[in-house]
């Protein structure tokens, strides 16, 4: 977070600093000129590198222990000087709806630069700047450049609107002191709280309802005759596109038909000579639509060197059927050292960015320390930018394929160009061979489910809005506990579960959160299982304590390889060995919440409200602008097309500032960020089945 600014001074032998404008013998004036100017582009280098790496900030490490376990700067920075001291003043007994000023400084430590991060319990209220200094990411504060010292202190003025009723709420702050030298070594790091007491204001809401437990489920048959399948997604209509390891993807229609013509054959592309190599990943482009693209992760022979991961943008033919093969526009490519641990997950986040899973290289035990080297892409979580053309500074980093054809998004762990610190590819690190990821579709929250060495398997999860810098802990840690710790030093993002290898367990597959909307008892679950011990388990939402559920018992399914999340978020679970993709079904259907004699998939819309006028977590208001009788998901529905998307989003964006009905979801009179960061919640919530919309 630090920068240095450069100097036009040169040193002689002698010690004494000369300008480099100070006027001496040609010879030596041009001698000192081009030292001056070499100093010069040095720094300026310097400059430009650690304003572009400390550009925006960083969100969720405030020491707020709701997000990322109580992190702090220490995931980016490494701390060995002296701690400053960090302070929040302001008041501490507010009235209900009022907005107040609140100051944090940091005081004492290296005292070049600052930065900090501030949030608040809860997610209650609304923090926000008072000038440029800081800006709001998530729903957290952050610097948007280091702020120089002057003197011995730096403030940042910040302000926090109360909610409209009464609690108790907590701000905390966490503030780091740079040294100036651009290595994130030596720097100190402080953190402090401030509890904020809430007053004349009415009754605290009740807390949102707890998910339902979920019932138990049963496999239905949807498809057979598929070869080793490894992920499956699809392109925004009922069709599911199953890819097969050996460099296939195949087409299944909206009645589980498998269509004989693959969709993409590159098997002359694709190195599949060992058991996880191969067609590993696939995500269609979010305007697929459109524009036809998507993309793919396979491992290949490059030559005589080791092989590669490559990652490709496809793009489909006037047959929606059969993609064309000669389109293929290589993206991004990495050595892999080793046959074993090539993951190769690839998923569009809520961001619009992608994401890409890539494994430690392989062998055991990370023997190159891939995953905590910040200067290879193993063992990582990668994100970039496939829309856009890269521009002096955002450009690709580690990239080997010798094209240029995404850039770097901001908010990644690393965005100080090419051969600085980091891969600026790198979203997080620490990662050992991620099978399978996923965003929650309502949340956006991340969940990763990680193969463990020999002992024990992982599953993290990562809040939405959450920028990066986190280091999962691979090679230092398996799960919770250590592996091999010489040389670990970090802040490590610990997982929300881990499991043993006891009773035959020895490798996590990950899915999805469930988001459908025909069995009310699953929503909010995320499912997962092993590939030898096939259980299928859930896990609640994270936001509460973690309860861990077996919805059915092992045996019912060979070798689960992958989940599947249909367009209208039912979910699926393919067998690798037996070809076989079932879809999931709960043993209970839905009940007839909306009390309107029939129980059916428009019970989910009611599910999610809290009464006529639903409150979320953070206190935020969702009115009934539908007058469907509930404040729920529906009303940010504005044209009425059975799913809340992009076009309501635009729509309300465009009559920000005015008053309009529909577009106020909170009901106070305005149509504003609030509005506004109520609807992006909730873009993409799935439309019901066939005929069935999800909004009344």
């Amino acid at each position: 977070m630090a920068y240095l600014i450069p100097r036009l001074w040169y040193f002689d032998n002698s010690g004494i600093a000369w300008p480099c404008i100070r006027r001496r013998a040609l010879s030596t004036w041009l001698h000192r000129v081009s030292l001056c100017l070499v100093l010069f582009i040095i720094g300026l280098f310097l400059f430009l590198a650690s304003s572009q790496a400390s550009q925006n900030g960083r969100n969720g490490f405030s020491s707020n222990p709701a997000t990322n376990n109580g992190a702090t700067c220490t995931v980016c920075h490494t701390p060995a000087g002296r701690a400053p001291i960090v302070e929040i003043t302001g008041p501490t007994i507010v009235d209900a709806g009022t907005t107040n000023d609140y100051i944090v400084a940091v005081t004492g430590g290296l005292t070049q630069t600052a930065g900090v991060n501030l949030s608040v319990s809860g997610f209650i209220g609304n923090l926000g700047p008072i000038d440029t200094d800081l800006h709001r990411i998530g729903e957290e504060l952050s610097h948007r450049i280091p702020k120089e010292f002057v003197g011995d202190t730096v403030n940042f003025a910040f302000r926090w609107t109360a909610p409209q009723y009464n609690t108790e709420v907590t701000l905390y702050a966490a503030g780091n002191s740079t040294n100036g030298n651009l290595d994130l070594q030596g720097d100190g790091i402080g953190t402090d709280t401030l509890g904020i007491s809430v007053k004349n204001g009415t009754q605290p809401p009740s807390p949102p309802p707890s998910p339902a437990p979920p019932s138990d489920i049963v496999l239905q048959e949807y498809t057979s005759g598929l070869s080793a399948p490894v992920a499956i997604a699809h392109g925004g209509d009922e069709r599911l596109f199953v890819v097969e390891r050996a460099g296939q993807i195949r087409v299944i229609d909206g009645a589980g038909n498998l269509q004989s013509q693959p969709f993409l054959d590159i098997r002359t592309r694709v190195d599949a000579g060992a058991s996880e190599m191969g067609l590993l990943g696939l995500a269609f482009h979010p305007d697929y639509a459109a524009n036809g693209y998507f993309y793919v992760y396979y491992t290949r022979n490059f030559e005589a060197a080791p092989d590669r991961s490559r990652i490709s943008r496809f793009q489909r033919s006037l047959d929606s059927n059969i993609a064309d093969p000669t389109t293929e526009l290589v993206m991004l490519e990495f050595e892999q050292p080793f046959s074993n641990h090539n993951a190769g997950d690839l998923r569009f986040g809520p961001d619009g960015y992608l994401y890409i899973a890539s494994g430690d290289g392989g062998s055991g035990g990370d023997p190159q320390n891939n995953a905590q080297n910040d200067r290879v892409l193993l063992g990582k979580l990668l994100r970039i930018d496939v829309d856009d053309v890269p521009a002096a500074g955002n450009g690709p980093d580690c990239d080997i394929s010798g094209n240029a054809n995404y850039r770097i998004p901001p908010g990644n762990a690393f965005t100080d160009g090419a051969g600085g610190l980091g891969c600026d590819e790198i979203y997080a690190s620490g990662l050992r061979n991620p099978w399978r990821f996923s965003f929650d579709r309502q949340t956006g929250d991340l969940w990763v489910a990680d193969v463990g060495q020999g002992a024990f398997e992982e599953i993290d999860f990562v809040a939405s809005g959450t920028a990066g810098g986190l280091d999962f802990g691979w090679r230092c840690y398996e799960g919770n506990h250590p592996f091999n710790t010489s040389g670990c030093s970090r802040d490590y993002f610990f997982p929300i579960h881990e499991y043993s290898h006891a009773n035959g367990n020895c490798a996590v597959t990950g899915g999805h959160v469930y988001r459908g909307l025909r069995y009310p008892s699953l929503i909010g679950h995320y499912f997962f299982t092993d590939f030898c011990n096939t259980s299928i388990r859930t896990l609640s939402r994270p936001s509460q304590d973690i309860i861990l559920t077996e919805v059915l018992s092992a045996g019912e399914i060979s070798s689960p390889s992958a989940f599947a999340e249909d367009r209208y978020g039912e979910l699926y679970v393919a067998s690798l060995f037996d070809g076989i993709l079932y879809k999931i079904l709960a043993t209970s259907e839905a009940t007839d919440t909306d009390q309107d004699g029939v129980a059916n998939e428009l019970d989910n819309c009611i599910l999610q409200s809290n009464g006529p006028d639903g409150v979320d977590a953070g206190g935020n208001v969702q009115r009934d602008t539908d007058e469907d009788g509930f404040g729920n998901m529906c009303d940010a529905d504005i044209n009425d097309d059975c799913i809340v998307d992009a076009a309501d989003f635009s729509t309300c964006n465009d009559r920000i500032l005015t008053s309009d009905p529909d577009c106020d979801l909170n009901g106070d009179g305005n149509v504003d960020e609030v509005d506004i960061s109520t609807l992006n919640n909730r873009l993409q919530q799935p439309p019901g089945p066939s005929g069935i919309a999800t909004c009344p």
